[in-house]
């Protein structure tokens, strides 16, 4: 999808990279066989002949901050396609009033569950973090990601080089709403027994159980761990049923770009 893609150039819009579609630019090597022929007003031809060039450039190179810089937030789902190597992220906290901390950073690669815990590897996440070309979340806009920033303040320049492609907006684009549980349901996405029905008030009880030590903390831990990997290994189902339809809503031509 991502070569595919003419609206991250200056003044292009969606009306203006159907229209390149529709004359044959399907995809940007397509745009560059066609230019001269192409039927544009004079400054989306100067705009597009930059910005295709620039791009052809960046994905040789691997350059995944140009994309994460030059598309739209809400357009990030498109680079997907060629930057494969993604992070499904998800964060616990302790709820504290005002002084709330971090607890739990679930980060799936897609094959591999990563937890990182308060108090013993929490720190590792800023590290291991800058090896991911994307991360995928569920409002992660509006709670994880800040939530992370402040914890770790290299994550600024971390986060604003990557994709980030947020469920939340996503879903609610091909007519999904609620939050992440409720969306599973909808579209029949299960859970282990031991996870359904926890909530992120579940999420603070039981690290707080934890914390208490006793009998059962080690349990409280574990439950805990298993809700958000639920979490991060189903955000990936997600992102597998938006994108295709994402792209069909967006009317991307049939073509492999």
């Amino acid at each position: 999808m991502l070569t595919s893609t003419f609206v991250h150039a200056p003044g292009v819009g969606p009306a203006t990279e159907q229209m390149l579609w529709s004359q044959g630019a399907v995809t940007w090597e397509a745009y560059v066989e066609r230019a001269t022929g192409l039927k544009l007003p004079p400054r989306h031809r100067e705009a597009l002949e930059t910005t295709v060039a620039d791009s052809i450039a960046a994905l040789e190179e691997a350059r995944v901050d140009y994309f994460a810089h030059n598309l739209a937030k809400k357009e990030h789902w498109r680079a997907v396609s060629e930057f494969p190597k993604i992070g499904y992220l998800d964060i616990e906290t302790d709820g504290g009033f005002g002084g709330e901390s971090i607890t739990v950073i679930g980060l799936y690669d897609g094959f591999e569950t990563h937890t990182y815990l308060k108090d013993k590897n929490l720190a590792q996440f800023a590290f291991e973090a800058q090896d991911y070309d994307g991360f995928v979340t569920f409002f992660g806009t509006g709670f994880d990601l800040p939530f992370l920033k402040r914890r770790f303040p290299v994550l600024e320049n971390v986060f604003a080089d990557r994709f980030h492609v947020d469920l939340c907006p996503l879903l609610k684009r091909l007519g999904h709403r609620g939050g992440l549980k409720s969306i599973e349901r909808q579209l029949g996405i299960a859970r282990v027994d031991e996870a359904d029905g926890l909530s992120g008030t579940d999420a603070i009880r039981l690290w707080r159980e934890y914390r208490r030590g006793g009998r059962n903390s080690e349990e409280a831990l574990r439950l805990l761990l298993s809700y958000n990997r639920e979490d991060v290994v189903n955000m990936k189902y997600l992102l597998d049923y938006a994108l295709p339809r994402m792209r069909a809503d967006s009317g991307f031509p049939a073509h492999p770009g």
